[in-house]
């Protein structure tokens, strides 16, 4: 099999070096041509859950990262996805899988952009839930993979030609299970209920570059309390939509095989080291709200669900930083409540 990797963030380099580790053809692409060169140069060494020095082929041309490959891989953050999609679409060759790492509805975005190409070209559109490692990258030759996650879900978009996630692709990554459809992985992205409510209760710190741990010291009850009601509205969505989700400690202790009681000893428990962000501009509010919170709010909207929690969140956001999440984000604008519920209830076979 042959792998493309977009991105070569703390992901791509992270799932690029677990392929190579495990023998398969991968090219790694990044914007920057200096990062490319050096990893070209000298290779990534994998360690914490692997240990391997490994010879990575990178490249910031995207044309060589996909002539021939079988699978590509994006890895880039989502308010990336757009316009790594435009640049994918006049490269595309028959019968390429496009998985995303992870969706953050990146599948439906793809589907958008890619139009009738998708059905004539027979490319096969995915996404996860999550990534499939917990892993950093130092951009100085080392790739840290700590934790890696179990059950992670993974979707594709349906076309007439019924086209789907191929049994070596799922093979490669152990860690996927197969969702019914796109809602059902991108509602149960962890990330979205996690990450804002903590920056936002934590901003003033972040803001004056602070040090801190983001879980083990920027957690506090009131702020798990808040957590749990955003996700409570991210169940409520999910149910309605006919999409199987769990409450997002369940979610947490199936991915990494533990069996915490609450969710206040779970994040410092799981992640114990991770120094908060020191700088709100980023991905935490600039991606986890316009393609995590806007999504389950506006869907919330189109089918008569109450969101004043996550409402509250994504308001108070856009004021802070004086943007306007809702309408960068996910909106669902040109669909229908009937359209929505279709999907949400229609089973796909991958």
């Amino acid at each position: 099999m042959t792998f493309a990797v977009i991105g070569a963030g703390n992901t791509g380099q992270a799932i690029a070096s677990y392929l190579s580790l495990k023998g398969e053809k991968v090219k790694l692409y990044s914007r920057d041509p200096l990062k490319a060169n050096k990893i070209s140069q000298h290779g990534l060494e994998l360690k914490g859950m692997y240990s391997a020095k490994l010879s990575i082929e990178a490249t910031s041309l995207m044309e060589e990262v996909i002539e021939d490959a079988e699978f590509v891989i994006i890895t880039t953050t989502s308010f990336g996805h757009k316009q790594v999609f435009n640049k994918l679409k006049p490269l595309l060759k028959d019968n390429q899988t496009i998985a995303i790492f992870p969706g953050y509805w990146g599948a439906m975005e793809c589907k958008e952009i890619l139009g009738d190409l998708l059905e004539e070209k027979n490319i096969t559109v995915a996404e996860t839930s999550a990534m499939p490692f917990v892993s950093k990258a130092d951009n100085a030759g080392s790739v840290f993979i700590n934790k890696i996650k179990k059950n992670v879900l993974i979707s594709s978009i349906p076309t007439s030609k019924n086209a789907s996630i191929s049994n070596k692709f799922l093979e490669t990554f152990p860690q996927l299970i197969t969702a019914k459809n796109i809602f059902e992985s991108s509602l149960n992205n962890s990330n979205v209920v996690v990450h804002t409510p903590i920056t936002l209760f934590n901003a003033s710190r972040i803001d004056s570059s602070e040090e801190f741990q983001f879980y083990g010291q920027g957690v506090s009850p009131l702020t798990v309390s808040y957590i749990e009601k955003l996700d409570h509205e991210r169940i409520m969505l999910a149910n309605l939509l006919q999409v199987e989700t769990q409450d997002i400690l369940s979610i947490f202790n199936e991915f990494y095989g533990t069996d915490y009681s609450s969710l206040y000893e779970a994040l410092p428990g799981l992640f114990p080291v991770g120094t908060a962000p020191t700088t709100l501009n980023h991905r935490y509010i600039k991606e986890d709200i316009p393609f995590g919170l806007v999504p389950i709010s506006e869907l919330g909207k189109k089918v008569g669900i109450e969101t004043p929690y996550t409402d509250s969140i994504i308001r108070t956001a856009s004021l802070f930083m004086n943007t306007d999440y809702r309408e960068e984000g996910v909106n669902f604008k040109d669909w229908t409540k009937d359209e929505i519920l279709s999907v949400g209830g229609q089973t796909q076979q991958i």
